[in-house]
């Protein structure tokens, strides 16, 4: 366990789909902070939610009885179909995990182009690292621990369920380096009770990289940037022929180019005073439903996928430029509810999986029937509860944001 600390906390990472925009948060004491952005917050909670909103629809899975059960059924399938044909990629990640990433890179990067248009020279790396893992690491071992527990009930008592076996498919060794956080890089698929907890060990790798990200940015070597995370994500192509799918789906080959888009989106941000059109986002989205319809080729894709992540690199560009005019109207109170969920939003990714999970075990085991209204209720409020008590019990002692 000691060398496990010593490798996470020498990496520090992070800050998810999840973290992020406690802007100041990597700067040193003296420089001044970045300007709060709350139409980011907002994004990020929305992304949050809507994530924990699909598993909880998709993983209710108990049959529906009577007419107002199916028409709750059938709702919740209308608007997972909804979601499918306006923002996800054919055969590729979550919409929001990939608008994740985008918010990742531009709310990790602003600090820094924000204070070297203030001409403050030099970067706290020590700060930055050990602040990254009090955000990350906490939560993410709780999160790990939950998806243990579910392995355990599940072996001691089996529910029958195959979405339950599945989820608790595990090894040693992909216990192990779930602990360690390096999923991003380890060639193999890892269940272990918490699937997801797989994008964010991507995540901590990019915040790891981020000093040598730095060295390429402080000079302006974006097109350089560009290629070499391009190169990543066209390598994916090579790599499902020698590496299982699945991991190469959630490797930092395949989505540290979102992580890219959003930090060049905060470079753009920074250096320009213009605001962008919302043209551009329009003209982005219709590019991408378009390239829906096109004849299959190989790589197809991983194209419209890239384009839904410029869709989101663009739309939060366009969302700041709204904001830095003042031309989003929200009532204060609407803002503190937005700015609520975005801090809980880490909490809920990182534990509603095992937590839905778990909540339907204990049905299966205790009532020996599928109850389809309880076991979505079961399963909403079990979520809600974790989510509070892994956020006050957990994220909020062991790290505070910088105002």
């Amino acid at each position: 366990m000691a060398s496990v600390m010593s490798f996470s906390k020498s990496l520090a990472r992070q800050g998810h789909p999840i973290d992020i925009c406690r802007v100041s948060h990597a700067l040193q004491p003296y420089s001044p902070p970045a300007p709060r952005l709350w139409t980011l917050d907002a994004l990020r909670g929305a992304c949050a939610l809507i994530v924990f909103l699909n598993h909880w629809h998709l993983w209710s899975n108990f049959a529906p009885d009577g007419r107002w059960q199916h028409a709750v059924r059938r709702g919740g399938d209308l608007l997972y179909a909804l979601l499918h044909e306006v923002s996800w990629p054919p055969g590729g990640h979550h919409p929001a995990v990939i608008c994740f990433f985008v918010l990742s890179g531009f709310c990790i990067h602003y600090p820094y182009e924000n204070r070297a248009r203030a001409a403050f020279a030099g970067f706290d790396w020590p700060d930055y690292f050990r602040r990254r893992f009090w955000r990350i690491m906490p939560v993410y071992w709780t999160a790990s621990l939950l998806g243990l527990a579910l392995i355990a009930v599940e072996m001691a008592r089996p529910s029958g369920s195959q979405l339950l076996q599945l989820h608790t498919e595990a090894t040693t060794a992909g216990v192990a380096v779930r602990f360690a956080g390096l999923a991003g890089i380890y060639p193999r698929e890892i269940f272990a009770g918490n699937y997801i907890l797989n994008t964010v060990a991507v995540e901590m790798l990019m915040y790891a990289l981020y000093p040598l990200f730095i060295r390429f940015a402080s000079r302006g070597a974006w097109r350089t940037l560009g290629c070499i995370f391009s190169l990543g994500y066209l390598s994916t192509l090579l790599l499902v022929e020698v590496a299982t799918p699945y991991w190469v789906f959630n490797s930092v080959f395949m989505l540290g180019i979102f992580w890219f888009l959003g930090a060049y989106a905060a470079h753009v941000f920074v250096v320009s005073q213009s605001c962008i059109r919302g043209l551009w986002p329009a003209l982005a989205w219709i590019t991408f439903t378009g390239l829906k319809f096109i004849p299959y080729f190989h790589g197809r894709n991983l194209v419209i996928q890239l384009c839904w992540g410029l869709v989101c690199a663009l739309g939060i560009l366009w969302l700041l430029g709204r904001e830095r005019a003042n031309l989003v109207k929200t009532s204060a109170g609407t803002k503190s509810v937005l700015q609520y969920f975005s801090r809980i939003s880490y909490a809920l990714y990182a534990v509603h999986t095992p937590v839905l999970m778990l909540a339907t075990w204990s049905l299966l085991v205790t009532t020996h029937r599928q109850n389809y209204p309880l076991q979505l209720i079961t399963g909403f409020l079990a979520s809600a509860a974790a989510t509070l008590a892994v956020y006050y019990g957990v994220e909020r002692v062991f790290y505070r944001p910088r105002n």
